[in-house]
């Protein structure tokens, strides 16, 4: 098993960074042709209110942002009906591009299961894009299973279907 993530629980001080972050990992996703993430698509306002109810994670390494991620516990945009389902849902995991190579992923992910399990809930979900081959690979790889393929919900323009996948805690 991974060495524990050292994730606290942002503020709403932290959404500036996060969102910069974001947008710096959606830009390189544009300039690399994967369609997931747009710059400028989830701002700081928004990042801020979630982060006042606790939602988002931040790893900090000498007062700079290394990785960040959310966890909630219902999604309807992205599972609709199946919101109903009791999970940890992942979204926005992000690691720093400088920061790659240290198989920080892995480690989040570590942490998000703790935490959902922590929290009572034994099943984990996320989403990816349903034309990235490559997290699509890395996800299984972490023990998640594919489910199903859905639209992407309106407000978000990098993609038009994601794969909704989920791994089972204990």
């Amino acid at each position: 098993m991974p060495e524990p993530a050292p994730m606290i629980v942002a503020t709403p001080d932290d959404a500036e960074d996060i969102a910069h972050l974001r947008n710096r990992l959606a830009q390189w996703m544009v300039d690399n042709g994967i369609g997931q993430w747009v710059p400028g698509e989830y701002p700081s306002t928004l990042v801020a209110e979630e982060a006042a109810r606790g939602e988002w994670f931040v790893w900090r390494e000498a007062g700079a942002l290394v990785a960040a991620v959310r966890v909630v516990w219902r999604d309807p945009d992205f599972w609709g009906a199946d919101d109903d389902t009791e999970a940890g849902y992942i979204h926005g995991l992000m690691v720093a591009p400088e920061q790659r190579g240290r198989d920080l992923g892995t480690r989040i992910i570590q942490f998000c299961a703790d935490y959902t399990l922590a929290n009572g809930v034994t099943l984990q979900r996320l989403d990816t894009a349903a034309d990235n081959a490559v997290l699509r690979k890395y996800y299984t790889a972490q023990g998640f299973t594919e489910l199903r393929e859905t639209r992407l919900p309106p407000q978000f323009h990098g993609t038009t279907h994601v794969v909704l996948m989920e791994k089972m805690l204990a």
